[in-house]
């Protein structure tokens, strides 16, 4: 079993990535923030707690992420991908005592290319497709390619949510880059470089195929 956490700044293409894992390796991808946001839309308990949070760019309260970490672990994977999670410190020290972990890989991605891929992801109103119009364009306007329906942005992905959401990342996650550097764990990838490169320097750096 081969545990990877995906860390960079949103935008960074992690999600592709983890697709890309899933699809050619049968890793399960654990993505938080996807997580968050599907109690939020189901109005659940918890949902209703981290609106404010999410809607905000702010950094959820860790008792409501190692809970959601706690409910989606499947030690029957062949490897899991930690997406979004740990994005502190603190979060980190929980996963070195709880969740064994291999790789995690930095997603090493400019600021401004960030900001431009973000504020142009698109979702289906109906059956939650993503999109980016920039990277991942549907094939017609603003139209779901599998549903019809209309494409909407989230509302995290206006550009003042976002750039909170970078200046957290600054402030807060970095410093999980030399946490996992001193472990000797930490896998740095250009971000910038086009999806089929990115994959094959994550299945080089981390030996994948070798499992």
């Amino acid at each position: 079993m081969l545990n990877l956490v995906f860390l960079g700044i949103q935008g960074s293409g992690k999600g592709t990535q983890a697709g890309l894992l899933r699809k050619n390796y049968g890793f399960r991808h654990i993505n938080i923030g996807e997580l968050l946001r599907q109690n939020m839309s189901q109005k659940t308990p918890l949902g209703l707690k981290i609106t404010d949070y999410m809607e905000n760019g702010e950094l959820v309260p860790d008792e409501y992420i190692f809970s959601l970490i706690e409910e989606n672990l499947d030690k029957n994977a062949k490897g899991m991908i930690l997406d979004g999670f740990p994005r502190t410190l603190k979060q980190a020290r929980y996963m070195e005592e709880n969740i064994p972990v291999n790789y995690a890989i930095y997603f090493d991605l400019n600021e401004e290319i960030a900001i431009k891929r973000l504020t142009a992801r698109r979702v289906c109103r109906n059956c939650k497709k993503d999109y980016n119009l920039i990277i991942k364009p549907p094939k017609s306007d603003l139209t779901c390619d599998e549903c019809g329906g209309e494409l909407i942005q989230r509302s995290d992905d206006h550009k003042s949510a976002i750039e909170r959401r970078i200046n957290i990342f600054k402030q807060r996650t970095k410093p999980l880059i030399s946490f996992f550097e001193e472990r000797g764990m930490l896998v740095k990838i250009d971000a910038s470089e086009s999806p089929e490169k990115i994959h094959n320097s994550i299945v080089r750096g981390t030996g994948i195929e070798k499992k």
